[in-house]
């Protein structure tokens, strides 16, 4: 296991800034998620981690060791790319033991590997199959036995599931994260999908323009976002500017009672963060509950509702369980309230 430790890492192409200022730390074992929108960075990142690109500036360290001074192929870090990159004209047993050749590792110790690898990663009988005859999950997991195969010290990942349908790509990342257990390797995993970040990682890291918005557990990203960006980004959070004084909550107009939980000491104008799944509904306009709207949307997700609340003029989201709510359709006026005790106000949005 190995620890990563990123300190002022920057890169750019041309006048385009891709990195600025990363610093992060990255503890043994942990599995990490690099999230953010396409061109946010987390691929070139990844990249530089690998030594497929280098930093304009900042230092990178590997359990104390200064990547930047070791080319990549001498720093010992598995990948699966995006593309996958097997090669065609080797099977997947010689696929797995392409990296162990080219170091000269002994055929039994070779053989020994690939063998528990293949058992790892379910392709116990495919061992003489061409790569060109697998399915697009059975390929994943080639390239993933194959980027394990020299028990590299990190494991790095370019959104290797983008392409897969839903299913499949909800099974392989169950794989993968038993897997990452099982080995306990170091492992960097971009995406830009929240669903997969919140399921996979230990840690996700949110990326915009090059820079670390925030760095936290699932929960933590979820549940406190620290910046309006994440907040939007994460989660379809509603987002409603305030104004708090010694006796009353103020929005557009309405008065939504005293200061209470988090908020009982905040005054001036905020941004109130309101989860869709906080939100209670009631079905008819109802002068005792915050605020008053029209349906515009709504639809069934599995076992949830959704809707959009139009509030003179912001759509605010709701979520909940089928059947835990009233039944309403579009056009519907309804009134909404919440429980405060799970509301916070983002860090530094007051004026």
């Amino acid at each position: 296991m190995s620890e990563l430790a990123l300190s002022g890492v920057g890169k750019r192409f041309g006048k385009t800034v891709a990195l600025a200022d990363v610093s992060l730390q990255i503890k043994s074992g942990e599995f990490i998620c690099l999230l953010g929108s396409s061109g946010c960075g987390k691929t070139t990142l990844l990249r530089i981690i690998a030594g497929l690109e280098k930093c304009d500036q900042g230092e990178l360290h590997l359990d104390r060791v200064a990547l930047s001074k070791l080319p990549s192929h001498k720093r010992n870090i598995g990948m699966v790319f995006q593309s996958l990159a097997l090669f065609p004209h080797l099977n997947v047993s010689r696929n797995i033991a392409y990296g162990l050749k080219m170091r000269s590792i002994s055929g039994e110790a070779t053989n020994a590997r690939v063998t528990e690898l293949l058992a790892l990663t379910g392709l116990v009988g495919f061992e003489t199959r061409s790569v060109a005859s697998l399915s697009g999950g059975q390929k994943q997991r080639v390239a993933i036995a194959r980027a394990l195969a020299l028990e590299p010290r990190l494991f790095l990942m370019d959104e290797p599931f983008s392409a897969l349908d839903a299913g499949l790509r909800d099974h392989l990342q169950q794989e993968v994260k038993k897997l990452q257990r099982q080995l306990a390797v170091t492992t960097i995993f971009v995406t830009h999908d929240q669903s997969e970040a919140m399921s996979l990682a230990d840690r996700i890291v949110i990326l915009n323009n090059g820079s670390i918005e925030q760095a936290g557990t699932p929960k933590e990203i979820y549940q406190r976002p620290l910046t309006r960006f994440v907040a939007e980004f994460i989660g379809n959070n509603n987002l409603l500017d305030i104004e708090i004084d010694e006796t009353a909550v103020k929005y557009q107009g309405y008065n939504l009672g005293s200061p209470q939980g988090s908020i009982e000491n905040l005054r001036g104008r905020q941004t109130l963060v309101v989860r869709p799944e906080s939100i209670r509904l009631r079905a008819s306009h109802d002068t005792s509950q915050y605020l008053q709207g029209t349906v515009t949307m709504q639809r069934t997700v599995g076992a949830l509702v959704e809707c959009d609340i139009d509030v003179d003029g912001q759509v605010l989201k709701y979520t909940a369980l089928q059947n835990s709510g009233p039944e309403v359709s579009i056009g519907d006026a309804v009134s909404l309230s919440w429980d405060w005790s799970g509301l916070w106000c983002l860090p530094g949005e007051s004026q």
